[in-house]
């Protein structure tokens, strides 16, 4: 037997028009069933993972570790900024921008590469999809992978510990004046050398920039 046999679908043959999927009552119910279920896992999740905010007992600033968050998807994209460091600061943007913008392109070009048209009416053989299913669960499992792995020790829910009005002034509200903030002040501050870029330690405080917000993240308590 061949590898690949053509099936001839009988709904596809004149005359038109024919009894094809329709999108009432069948695909409309079967999307509206995964939708529910979807839905009903996020807030089954979200109860679940509450982030704890009562007044009485705040949470904890190192709270929150191995607590699955939304902003885990974006430390893998952050770890770049912590450990290039120094000489290998030149190497950022591959990893910060080109690798990510390879992924996006490579998901649109999909349909293109792996299209209907070239299978259509054509029964793949068992070792291919065997192949191409390994490909897929092995994609989704690296990426899930780097998502969980860089994202677990973050202290996600301990936030609302410190940025919080009883902290002090606008500690729960970003920077009125951010913008003019960081162009001007801070960059006066960097000059006189108050701040320094990038410093771990020693004397004075080190310029926030994006490695300082990403250990800040995962340990509070000691980058602050």
């Amino acid at each position: 037997m061949a590898e690949h046999e053509i099936i001839r679908d009988p709904k596809y043959d004149p005359p038109y028009p024919q009894e094809f999927y329709r999108f009432w009552p069948r695909h409309a119910i079967k999307v509206a069933v995964a939708v529910v279920i979807t839905l009903a896992a996020i807030i089954a999740l979200s109860v679940y993972f509450t982030v704890p905010t009562d007044p009485n007992m705040p949470p904890l600033p190192t709270e929150g570790e191995f607590i699955p968050a939304p902003e885990w998807y974006l430390f893998t994209l952050f770890q770049p900024f912590w450990y290039l460091t120094g000489d290998n600061v030149s190497l950022r943007p591959i990893f910060t921008f080109w690798v990510p913008l390879g992924v996006v392109v490579f998901l649109l070009l999909t349909p293109f590469i792996f299209g209907r048209k070239r299978w259509s009416g054509v029964r793949i053989g068992l070792g291919k999809r065997v192949l191409f299913w390994a490909l897929a669960v092995g994609l989704w499992s690296a990426l899930m992978a780097g998502v969980w792995g860089s994202g677990y020790p973050a202290k996600t829910t301990g936030c609302v510990s410190c940025h919080n009005p009883m902290m002090g002034v606008r500690q729960a509200l970003p920077p009125a004046n951010m913008g003019k903030f960081f162009r001007e002040e801070r960059a006066r501050q960097i000059k006189v050398g108050r701040y320094r870029i990038g410093a771990e330690g020693g004397v004075g405080q080190s310029y926030k920039d994006a490695n300082w917000q990403l250990r800040h993240f995962y340990e509070p308590t000691m980058t602050w």
